[in-house]
């Protein structure tokens, strides 16, 4: 009896210094198990995707109202995502400094946006919402991270440079000169998102999309070098287009 209740004592002390051992370890932060990045995207994409869905309806006037809406989901989404995250840094984003106000940061920015909308500065509360976009984008970057969401991000800065040259007073000469100055590196960008890996449920849409694509930035320089402006213009609404379509996908989050 003796020997099997000094048995009993060893192994109630060897199970008490397990548990103070692991309790130890785990209040080390560079020992704290981390998400995995993988399930961290996955998360992503439903809040994401009401972010997505602001920034198109931010971008005009008529759409206050239904934008007001879709904004408070993503607000109300992404506390729910940045809660689960704050102190559950994905592993491959472990070297961002202050991860945790970082991922807390679009709530802030959706509720600015929000009071914005509210008061009829739709086009205010789009600007502010571009704020998310580039911390991710920033973050990612600092990681090492190569996403389909980056480069499209890359394409969406060199689309806003040509479209926006594309004026209604812009002389052929001016025309000939953005076409000939940013063009290529119009083209460069939509050739990097095209070689992104797609599931096969978004395959054909993406592939289609990234021709449709090419073909209008194809046109749009065409006209450009031309000194068309009303042509390069009619091109440059199809190739926001083939954007907007690859930028909706979920994988693009």
């Amino acid at each position: 009896m003796k020997c099997n209740a000094g048995n009993t004592n060893r192994v109630m002390i060897k199970n008490v210094r397990l548990i103070a051992l692991c309790m130890f370890l785990l209040s080390i932060p560079g020992l704290v198990m981390a998400s995995e990045y993988a399930v961290f995207t996955k998360d992503i994409v439903e809040p994401y995707g009401f972010y997505k869905k602001s920034l198109a309806l931010t971008s005009k006037k008529k759409n206050q109202e239904k934008a007001i809406a879709v904004v408070q989901k993503f607000v109300n989404s992404w506390g729910v995502f940045a809660s689960k995250y704050a102190n559950d840094v994905p592993d491959l984003l472990s070297q961002t400094d202050g991860f945790s106000a970082k991922i807390k940061r679009p709530v802030a920015v959706g509720e600015e946006a929000l009071a914005m909308l509210k008061a009829g500065k739709v086009g205010e509360a789009h600007s502010n919402l571009e704020e998310i976009r580039y911390s991710l984008w920033r973050m990612r970057v600092d990681a090492g991270i190569i996403s389909l969401n980056d480069k499209v991000n890359d394409f969406h800065e060199a689309m806003e440079i040509v479209l926006g040259g594309i004026g209604e007073d812009s002389s052929a000469e001016q025309l000939q000169h953005l076409g000939s100055r940013y063009g290529d590196w119009l083209a460069i960008k939509w050739a990097e998102v095209g070689t992104a890996n797609i599931s096969v449920a978004d395959k054909d849409t993406f592939s289609q999309s990234i021709k449709n694509g090419h073909d209008a930035i194809v046109k749009m320089l065409a006209a450009l070098k031309k000194g068309n402006g009303v042509e390069a213009k009619n091109a440059g609404g199809k190739v926001k287009k083939s954007y907007k379509a690859v930028f909706f996908l979920p994988e693009c989050s």
